[in-house]
């Protein structure tokens, strides 16, 4: 949500807190008008809020990364995530294929007459 907004969720979470709360005491001191009340005090709050994000965002970027470098940064994340999953799976088939081997070595050194249970025999 940090990427798109430049706030992240507790900030999102006090700006409708407080836009709520303003809307609430902004109607109960306003009588009749209500519907023009609650539209002023949203459509103020978007425009702070649009204006929150202008700045944040614009911290981000001169922090050294601008909404395309955060892009590739994360896009180049997601690459070496994909690439470490290939080779742990690469691993994992090495490892099935070894262990298959090693059984049918197993079975093929088990004695003749030697049955198998299950259980450890005496």
């Amino acid at each position: 949500m940090k990427r798109w907004l430049g706030l992240d969720f507790v900030d999102l979470a006090i700006h409708v807190f407080v836009t709520v709360c303003v809307g609430i005491l902004m109607v109960g001191a306003a009588g009749s008008d209500e519907e023009m009340v609650l539209a002023m005090v949203f459509g103020t709050s978007a425009v702070v809020l649009a204006i929150r994000r202008q700045r944040a965002l614009r911290q981000m970027t001169q922090e050294g990364l601008s909404t395309g470098e955060m892009t590739a940064e994360r896009l180049a994340e997601l690459e070496a995530r994909v690439a470490e999953l290939e080779l742990a799976q690469d691993r994992v088939a090495l490892l099935e294929e070894r262990m298959d081997f090693s059984e049918r070595l197993l079975v093929q050194n088990r004695p003749a007459g030697q049955v198998e249970t299950g259980r450890p025999q005496h």
